[in-house]
């Protein structure tokens, strides 16, 4: 296959001219420990993949700093050679390969082969209060070994939050200004979240994103029924969204696990609803 390594796109790196924000610059602290560590080991040609949510979903927030990596690992002084992600859509297998959402040995193999890579860098975040937990792991393609990885915590400014589809100022300024575009009242508990982080083809799919925020110290358990059940688990003070819910009445509760056994502790259950098009946030306190 023809090798095919390409900068990220102009804008992106003309956008560095631009002085950081400090969500951005704990983005490229965390990039460089990671491209420092590769120098070491005499790794050059890169691939990040994704950065995803604790539930391996791809989201706008991953894809932005999975694109911040890049540039940064482009523009460190180790003269790397960063393959182009943008780029995979063009080749079905790698692309098939990256759709099961997870990295083993034999992938980062197959993937280093397809791509002429050396490394293939992935990602994880989540959300809690006040901060964004990154991780980010380097594959040795040869090996499918991790030989690199670090960890930082982001801080969640509004401009992070935007990207996140989580309002971070409470009632304050950006929860006023999509209070014009409800057709619901909310609640107490609940607050609106940037629109444009909901998926483009909202209206035709009819949906909208609904987030729960455990604000409490305890480990809790949300589970959803309406038109598509879900049910996670939340650390305390993290942050989980479920995307592309169909609009409509969802019944919720909210549970405390006892020493993992079936036996719960209700906290709270009782409805939410999902607006097309919409974000909201639950604040579980």
């Amino acid at each position: 296959m023809r090798k095919c390594f390409q900068f990220i796109v102009l804008f992106l790196i003309a956008s560095y001219s631009f002085p950081q924000s400090a969500f951005d610059k704990s983005v490229s602290e965390a990039s460089n420990d990671l491209a420092n560590k590769l120098i070491l080991k005499n790794k050059k040609k890169i691939v990040v993949l994704y950065v995803t949510d604790l539930n391996k979903t791809q989201t706008v927030a991953g894809k932005y700093i999975a694109d911040v990596i890049s540039v940064d690992i482009v523009n460190n002084a180790g003269n790397f050679e960063v393959f182009d992600r943008e780029n995979l859509s063009g080749i079905a297998e790698a692309k098939k390969l990256i759709a099961e959402g997870y990295i083993d040995v034999e992938k980062a193999k197959a993937l280093g082969k397809m791509l002429s890579v050396e490394v293939i860098i992935i990602g994880n975040y989540t959300v809690l209060s006040n901060t964004l937990k990154l991780t980010l792991k380097a594959f040795d393609s040869n090996t499918g070994l991790v030989i690199a990885a670090t960890g930082k915590e982001l801080p969640i400014d509004s401009d992070a939050g935007a990207l996140l589809g989580i309002n971070v100022e409470g009632n304050g300024s950006r929860n006023n200004s999509n209070r014009g575009f409800n057709n619901q009242p909310l609640n107490s508990n609940e607050n609106y979240n940037n629109p444009d982080t909901v998926n483009p083809d909202c209206k035709k799919k009819n949906s909208g994103d609904y987030c729960f925020m455990n604000n409490m110290s305890i480990k809790l358990t949300v589970r959803l029924v309406g038109k598509t059940d879900a049910e996670f688990t939340l650390e305390p003070h993290q942050t989980q969204c479920v995307y592309d819910l169909p609009v409509g009445s969802y019944k919720y509760s909210i549970y405390q696990p006892i020493n993992n056994s079936v036996q719960v502790y209700s906290y709270g259950y009782g409805q939410i609803y999902v607006e097309q098009c919409k974000s909201k946030t639950f604040v579980i306190k």
